[in-house]
């Protein structure tokens, strides 16, 4: 399957003593038409819901909806099926304690407000500032400061970054 629907943009919100932080209305208004598009009365696909992940640099968040996270299992499963049984048991199981056994569900509420558990928070750096970074098929959380360090080579994406910090007062 096709998505033609890909996450795009970027948006810094602040994130309160218990973790809560607002999804970006437009990343909430895209998940909605991704799931009534890609699976339309599929009421096992809950569009309030994100799967959060620590990305395997352990520098960011990395958030997928439902379509993103079927998808991402099936491009997964695909990746290994030419390999023998028994090697594509042992490379399953070892997705299965990684990534995608790493992977925390959090819900947002009616105001798009999540709740980012302490541990990944911590994990990834992520203090005050969640930077929300659209990436095609998912999204990024980001510390600003990791983001920042990450971003050094690029020039477009820090001169974004260090203008949304401006416009709320904030130097790096």
């Amino acid at each position: 399957m096709e998505i033609n629907h890909p996450f795009r943009g970027y948006a810094l919100n602040a994130v309160d003593a218990k973790g809560r932080v607002s999804v970006p209305a437009a990343f909430r208004d895209l998940i909605a038409v991704r799931c009534a598009t890609y699976a339309p009365g599929d009421v096992s696909v809950d569009d309030k819901q994100l799967g959060i992940v620590i990305s395997e640099e352990m520098d960011r968040l990395v958030a997928y909806d439902a379509i993103g996270d079927r998808q991402q299992a099936r491009d997964l499963r695909d990746s290994l099926a030419d390999l023998p049984a028994a090697e594509r048991r042992k490379a399953l199981a070892d997705l299965g304690r990684g990534e995608v056994g790493g992977t925390t569900p959090v819900s947002f509420d009616s105001a798009g407000r999540l709740v980012l558990p302490q541990t990944v928070r911590s994990l990834a750096g992520i203090g005050d500032l969640a930077l929300f970074w659209g990436n095609i098929d998912f999204f990024e959380i980001w510390d600003p400061a990791r983001a920042r360090e990450a971003f050094a080579s690029d020039r477009r994406n820090r001169a974004i970054l260090d203008a949304l910090l401006k416009e709320k007062g904030i130097a790096l």
